[in-house]
């Protein structure tokens, strides 16, 4: 199942972003699908985390050096959290435009 987490997400230095959490179901694969519009920025991370709580979160993947372009990087699979959700951060300092998602499956 595809989830559009954001559309045109202003990531700025030093503050990192949520996106919403994304219920797993049945599913334990998730794979991260990211377009970066504009970036004043050195490059952005984007992590996947998981939770069973939505209260604490735990890294799946981290996916580093994104820059202006289309990126759908490795499918992570093996996750056995409830929800999912990312986690955008800044590297160096500026901005980055950014649309995002995320497809779910079972593997």
């Amino acid at each position: 199942m595809y989830a559009a987490l954001a559309t045109k997400l202003s990531v700025v230095n030093s503050v990192d972003q949520f996106s919403p959490a994304v219920p797993m179901d049945c599913a334990n694969a998730v794979q991260l699908e990211v377009t970066i519009f504009n970036l004043t920025a050195t490059s952005l991370t984007v992590e996947i985390q998981g939770s069973n709580d939505m209260q604490n979160w735990s890294v799946v993947t981290t996916n580093t050096g994104l820059v202006v372009g289309y990126s759908a990087p490795t499918k992570s699979t093996g996750v056995g959290f409830r929800y999912v959700r990312l986690r955008y951060s800044i590297v160096g300092t500026g901005l980055a435009i950014v649309a995002a998602g995320v497809n779910t499956s079972a593997q």
